[in-house]
C-alpha cells in the first residue's frame, strides 16, 4: 500500500501493549511527551510575532499534536518499532521569516505542496535508493553531532538551576548505581517524580500559569502564490526528509531494527497536508524522542514499541488539551525538561560516538559530526542533511575502498 513496508499485525501489537510496557518505557514517554512540548514555545513566540486569531492559534497547536499523535500510534503499532511523529521545528523558523512577506494561507499553500512533495518521494522509493548510498557510520556521527548539544544542556541546567537541575541529575545518577532497585524504578522516572517534587518545594512551579481550556480546530482554504511557493516548497521539503527521518533511521538502526525508510516518508508527507489545511505546519519522525525510546533502558529490543504507543496516547490527549498542556510546561523550569531529555539520551549518544568512530569509515564520520555541530544553514536548510551529503563526499573521496565494501559489500 502507497509503497510503504509491509508491518506486522496491529491487533496483535495492541494486546501485547500491556505487558510489553515497562516502567521505564512510561518514564521515557512522558519525558519524550514533555521534551515535545519545548519547541512549543518557539511556535508560541512565531504565533505571537504574527498576530494571527486566537483560534487559528489554537488549531495549529492542537493539529500538529492530534495527527503526529495518530500517526505515533498506527506507526508503532503496525511496524512494532519506538518511533514518534511530531512537527518539524526547523521549519519553524523558515515559516517565521516568511511570515512578514506572505498571506497565512500562501505559506499553508507552499507547506501543502512541500507535503505532497514528501509524499511522492516515499511514494516512489526514491528516498529508499538515495538512502541505500550514506554508510551507517556516516548517519552515526551526523546524529552524535545532533544529540551532543542534548547532553551539554544538562550541564548549561545545572549551572543555571542548580538545586532543581543538579538535583534531578544527581536523582538520576544516585538510582543508577543500583540496578537492582532500577529495574524496578528506572532512574528517569525517579527523575521525573522527584525531581519535579524538588521543583515544587523549591517554589520553582508556578502553580498559577497553569489554566485549563480545551481546544478546537479551525479549517483554513490554502491558496498558492507562486513566490512564496518557490522561496519555501523545497526547503521545508528537505527539512522533513533530511531532519528528523534520517536522525531517526539511523538511531533505529543502531539499536538492531530495520526502520522502514519508505512508509517514515509517506506518512510525513500525508501528515503534513493534513495539518495545512487547519493551519499547521510540517510532520517529520522526531529524532531526539527516538533516542529516547530506542535504548536498551527501555526494554527488550521487541517490547519498546509500546513506549511509543503510549507516546501517541499522550499526543492525542494532549491535542485535546494543548493549551493547559502548554501552560503546564510553562509552570516547570525550563532546566528540568532540558535535564530530563538530555538523561534519557545518554546511552544512545555514547552508543552512535562507539559506532561511529570504531568503523572503518572514520574521516566521513567525523565530518558528518563537525558538520552538523556547525550549525550551518545552506539555502535555509539545516546542518544535519548537509552534514549526511559532505561525510558521505568525504569517505568516497578518503575511504573509497572501505565505503565501497560498505555500500555493495564487495571483499
Amino acid at each position: 500500500m502507497l509503497n510503504m513496508e509491509k508491518g506486522v499485525s496491529i491487533g496483535k501489537s495492541a494486546r501485547d501493549f500491556g505487558k510489553s510496557l515497562t516502567p521505564a518505557g512510561i518514564g521515557v514517554s512522558i519525558a519524550a511527551t514533555l521534551f515535545g512540548e519545548g519547541p512549543v514555545f518557539l511556535l508560541l513566540k512565531l504565533l505571537n510575532d504574527a498576530n494571527l486569531a486566537d483560534n487559528v492559534a489554537i488549531s495549529w497547536l492542537t493539529i500538529i499534536f492530534v495527527v503526529g499523535g495518530i500517526l505515533t500510534l498506527f506507526f508503532s503499532l503496525y511496524y512494532r518499532q519506538p518511533v514518534q511523529f511530531a512537527f518539524s521545528i526547523p521549519a519553524i523558523a523558515i515559516i517565521a521569516g516568511a511570515l512578514p512577506r506572505y498571506a497565512f494561507s500562501d505559506i499553508l499553500g507552499a507547506i501543502t505542496l512541500s507535503g505532497f512533495l514528501v509524499f511522492l518521494l516515499g511514494v516512489t522509493g526514491l528516498f529508499k535508493a538515495f538512502l541505500r548510498y550514506i554508510p551507517t557510520p556516516v548517519i552515526q556521527g551526523m546524529i552524535a553531532g545532533a544529540l551532543v548539544p542534548f547532553g551539554i544542556a544538562i550541564i548549561k541546567a545545572i549551572a543555571v538551576e542548580p538545586i532543581v537541575a543538579g538535583g534531578t541529575f544527581l536523582v538520576f545518577i544516585v538510582f543508577s548505581l543500583f540496578p537492582a532497585v532500577s529495574r524496578r524504578f528506572p532512574p528517569i522516572l525517579s527523575a521525573l517524580i522527584l525531581g519535579f517534587g524538588i521543583a515544587l518545594l523549591g517554589g520553582k512551579v508556578n502553580l498559577g500559569d497553569i489554566s485549563f481550556q480545551f481546544s478546537s480546530l479551525t479549517f483554513i482554504v490554502p491558496t498558492f502564490n507562486m513566490t512564496a511557493i518557490l522561496e519555501l516548497t523545497i526547503p521545508l521539503a528537505l527539512l522533513t526528509v533530511g531532519f528528523g527521518n534520517i536522525q531517526a533511521i539511523g538511531i533505529l538502526k543502531t539499536q538492531g531494527y530495520n526502520p522502514p525508510v519508505n512508509a517514515f516518508v509517506v506518512l510525513s508527507g500525508i501528515g503534513t497536508i493534513i495539518n495545512s489545511f487547519f493551519g499547521g505546519h510540517n510532520t517529520v519522525v522526531g529524532g531526539p524522542t527516538v533516542a529516547m525510546m530506542a535504548g536498551p533502558e527501555v526494554g527488550r529490543e521487541e517490547e519498546r514499541y509500546s513506549a511509543a504507543v503510549l507516546t501517541g496516547i499522550l499526543m492525542v490527549i494532549m491535542a485535546a488539551i494543548s493549551p493547559l498542556v502548554i501552560s503546564f510546561t510553562r509552570a516547570v523550569p525550563t532546566s528540568f525538561i532540558d535535564v530530563l531529555a538530555g538523561i534519557a539520551m545518554v546511552t544512545v549518544i555514547a552508543n552512535n560516538f562507539s559506532q561511529a568512530f570504531s568503523s572503518n569509515l572514520k574521516m566521513g564520520a567525523l565530518f558528518a559530526f563537525l558538520i552538523t555541530m556547525s550549525q550551518i544553514k545552506i539555502l535555509n536548510v539545516g546542518s544535519p542533511l548537509w552534514a549526511i551529503l559532505g561525510g558521505t563526499v568525504i569517505s568516497l573521496l578518503l575511504e573509497r575502498k572501505e565505503y565501497l565494501k560498505a555500500i555493495h559489500g564487495m571483499k
